[in-house]
């Protein structure tokens, strides 16, 4: 009886670490606009001159560009669709919310075997009519990490930002099995 009730302990242990060591992660993503259709040609919001290069927002584009270019879009200096994006990374203990106290992005819930103070990383992709400034397409995901690097996470936000350009649905959020 002793080595049954040592077998069934152990496989409860071992069951409890498995499930501490992966985790799901909670993606928030927000839509909005009429949509994109088709494949127009695209081009990058300009920069201010004096900007510095920023090896951050590089990699970020990078993914972006990469989402929309495995959908055929193509880029261009002058194009009837301007793009812009955002990227926001802050403390997992601050939430933002909107002047009605509605949660814009709620600070995550601490829980689990293994609590951490995680941080949260944000992508905001927007599309405007360049001849007209009407707003297109906005979306943004946004997600809770305690141990996943940047560039770990920005293919996934770009890809699920990306992922209601022809048909914005609003706001959802989605859970994934994806280790931190």
């Amino acid at each position: 009886m002793s080595v049954r009730f040592g077998t069934y302990a152990g496989l409860c242990l071992l069951a409890l670490g498995l499930n501490g060591c992966s985790s799901r992660v909670e993606t928030r993503i927000r839509s909005d606009g009429a949509g994109v259709t088709g494949t127009p040609l695209l081009m990058w919001q300009a920069e201010a001159d004096d900007a510095a290069p920023d090896p951050l927002l590089a990699r970020v584009k990078e993914a972006v560009a990469g989402r929309l270019q495995e959908r055929g879009f193509r880029f261009a200096d002058q194009a009837p669709v301007m793009l812009s994006i955002g990227v926001a990374e802050r403390p997992g203990r601050i939430a933002l919310q909107t002047r009605g106290d509605d949660a814009l992005s709620p600070a995550p819930k601490r829980g689990g075997l293994f609590p951490c103070r995680p941080r949260l990383i944000r992508l905001t992709v927007s599309m405007t009519d360049s001849a007209t400034g009407r707003k297109l397409y906005g979306g943004s995901a946004e997600e809770a990490h305690c141990r996943a690097a940047f560039d770990q996470v920005m293919p996934r936000l770009a890809e699920t930002a990306l992922a209601d350009l022809a048909a914005p649905k609003g706001q959802r959020t989605e859970t994934s099995p994806i280790p931190d």
